[in-house]
This record gives C-alpha cells, sequence and structure tokens, in this order.
C-alpha cells in the first residue's frame, strides 16, 4: 500500500517585505481532490493547503498514476518565493512478505552526489542545446521546455558552488546552508519546469508533435526523458535535505 509522507518544512520567503516564513510540514494535512479513470487505471490527485497568516493561501498537490506510483508534484506559493520545500511523495509501505523500504542516510547520499552533479552538468548542456526546439510545437505556455540561458549558467554555477562545498572535510555538517539552500530551489525549479513538459509530452507521444523536436540534442533529451527528470529531481531532492540539516544545526 501507499501513503503521501511530508517531512522538513518550507521555508519562503515574502514577495513584498521580503522576510521569510517557515511551514513545517506537519501542517499539511492531505486529502484526495481529484479522480480521473485513464488507460492503466485511476489517476488520483491529492492535495494539502496551509492559510499562512501573512502569506495567504499556499498549496501542494501530488498526482498517483498508475496506482502506487508518483507521477509529479507541485507547489504554489501565492506570488512568493520558495526558498526550500517540504520533503514530500508518494511512501510505499510494503505488505508482511515484502522488505521494508529505507531512505538512505544523508551521507550516503552526499557521497553519491558528486557522479549525479556530472550526470547533470551534462544534461544541462542539452537543455541549453535544446530548448530552443522543444518550445517550437506550442505546448501550453505551462508545458513550455523553453529554459533561458541565465537560469541554465545559474545552475551551472550552483554545481560549482556545491563542488566546492562537497570538497570540505566536514561538509556534512560545515557547508554554506545559503549556497545548498539556493542550489536546492534552482533544481528544484528546474525538475518542474522539466516534468511539466514531459507530462505535456507524454499525452503526444506518436501523434508528430513530439517527434517533431528535432534531431540531436532534443532527441537525446526524448529518448532519455526518465533519466533526465530523476537525475535533475535526485539533485534537487539531496540539497534540501542537506539544507534543511545545516539550518539544523544552526
Amino acid at each position: 500500500m501507499s501513503a503521501i509522507f511530508s517531512r522538513g518544512a518550507a521555508r519562503i520567503r515574502h514577495a513584498a517585505t521580503g522576510e521569510i516564513y517557515e511551514v513545517p510540514a506537519n501542517e499539511l494535512e492531505w486529502a484526495e481532490f481529484a479522480s480521473d479513470e485513464r488507460q492503466m487505471g485511476p489517476e488520483i490527485g491529492y492535495s494539502a493547503a496551509v492559510e499562512h497568516p501573512a502569506l495567504g493561501l499556499l498549496t501542494w498537490e501530488l498526482w498517483e498514476y498508475p496506482l502506487g506510483a508518483e507521477n509529479m508534484k507541485e507547489t504554489h506559493v501565492n506570488g512568493h518565493e520558495l526558498l526550500a520545500n517540504i520533503d514530500f511523495g508518494l511512501q510505499h509501505f510494503p505488505e508482511d512478505d515484502d522488505e521494508p523500504e529505507t531512505v538512505p542516510p544523508l551521507a550516503v547520499r552526499l557521497a553519491a552526489l558528486p557522479q549525479q552533479l556530472d550526470a547533470l552538468e551534462r544534461a544541462l548542456e542539452q537543455l541549453r542545446d535544446a530548448s530552443p526546439m522543444l518550445g517550437h510545437n506550442q505546448p501550453p505556455s505551462e508545458f513550455q521546455m523553453g529554459v533561458a540561458d541565465a537560469e541554465i549558467a545559474a545552475a551551472q554555477d550552483s554545481i560549482a558552488e556545491v563542488r566546492a562545498e562537497l570538497a570540505s572535510p566536514a561538509a556534512i555538517d560545515a557547508a554554506d546552508p545559503v549556497v545548498v539552500e539556493r542550489a536546492a530551489g534552482r533544481f528544484a525549479k528546474l525538475a518542474k519546469t522539466v516534468r511539466s513538459w514531459l507530462a505535456w509530452a507524454a499525452g503526444k507521444a506518436g501523434t508528430g508533435i513530439v517527434t517533431g523536436i528535432g534531431a540531436g540534442a532534443g532527441t537525446q533529451l526524448w529518448q532519455n526523458r526518465v533519466e533526465l527528470l530523476e537525475t535533475v529531481s535526485g539533485v534537487a531532492d539531496t540539497l534540501a535535505v542537506w539544507a534543511q540539516h545545516l539550518m539544523n544545526q544552526l
């Protein structure tokens, strides 16, 4: 069976005042808000909302499709700036005869991070080459893949900064939380862009629209779409957990 987990806290900067607020995960109460029958069974949407006294309505959404599989998730912060998000997702609870799932310790995740950053850097180069092609078939604006050069450059800067933090022998506890948190936010935003475009493109597969993205980097991105999303999301998730750990040390 599966259920939604949420842990940690979101840190949100007010758009007008610049004040930073923290929303703990225990304030989220998840409920089903949408369901639609599709080819592989029902697609179910879950949401959790917090009415913050200063930030207004904040919402978190997660879609399950097919049953037992996390499809996509989104966070809406009412026009403010999301600095660090709550760690949330679909968690599988094993049956009696299943082996229990465990979340890797932070030290293990950080040990794997350099290799993930290498893969992410290659993916960013592909995005830079492919972005002009991936939007030309005019998907809805919220699903367009166009990633600005400035956003890609910022992500590459964060890769260099995170590598510098990892070089410290005491990185797990002594890294700069501002650097790690900034990188987590940049990669979470990038993961959302990739996830939205893939959701649109998956529905257009076989229509000639997706195949029109062109040869070279665009085609390679589509063929490796799962790996691309896992790479960006994996780095963003690890950095978010690390940033939260560093904040707890303060």
